[in-house]
């Protein structure tokens, strides 16, 4: 009787994926479209390979562009903000995840600037907050200190999806297949995109 649901288990666990994201799990992805605010726009698919963790090396995670505005010329901010939000593991069924930018690095290797070597700020769940508050606030709040990171923590603390954002006083924002992205990537079992 046992032979007879053998071919049945093994079918379940091949669809199963390998190991359940534990959460806060480091994640180094590499970027295999371009993501710029000068070609991409609102709800525009994003995409990069896994490098790290070695169980995963090979699975792509994927995202959406949430926010996308050049800057001008002279003056002004130009924003990106994105999210990654599915795992598809080489072998497996997507994974619904969170995921939170720890770091990143151009397609040259540089980290902290975008392509055109202009120095990027990042920053998680401020979304148009930071926009508005301007670019000493959202200094502030990524070193830690003051009000930005209170609000930041407050927004933070009800957010299904961690977003990211890009800032930089530039006309835009670049950064080439290749680049690299530190994520802390969580499961996520509410559902939500």
């Amino acid at each position: 009787m046992l032979r007879h649901f053998l071919p049945l288990f093994l079918a379940a666990a091949a669809v199963l994926p390998a190991a359940e994201i534990a959460k806060n799990t480091e994640f180094k992805v590499k970027l295999t479209t371009p993501l710029s605010t000068e070609t991409n726009r609102k709800g525009d698919k994003i995409s990069a390979m896994v490098t790290a963790p070695a169980e995963y090396a090979g699975a792509v995670m994927e995202g959406e562009v949430k926010e996308s505005k050049s800057g001008n010329k002279y003056k002004g901010t130009s924003t990106l903000r994105f999210t990654f939000q599915t795992l598809v593991p080489k072998d497996g069924a997507p994974i619904p995840v969170s995921s939170d930018v720890k770091g990143f690095a151009n397609s040259q290797g540089k980290a902290n600037v975008d392509e055109e070597g202009q120095v990027i700020q990042k920053k998680n769940n401020l979304g148009k907050i930071a926009v508005a508050s301007g670019a000493g606030a959202l200094i502030g709040a990524l070193a830690g200190g003051g009000k930005g990171a209170a609000i930041g923590a407050g927004i933070g603390a009800g957010a299904a999806i961690v977003m990211v954002q890009f800032g930089a006083k530039a006309p835009n924002i670049r950064f080439d297949p290749g680049s690299e992205i530190l994520l802390s990537v969580s499961p996520r079992r509410d559902g939500k995109k």
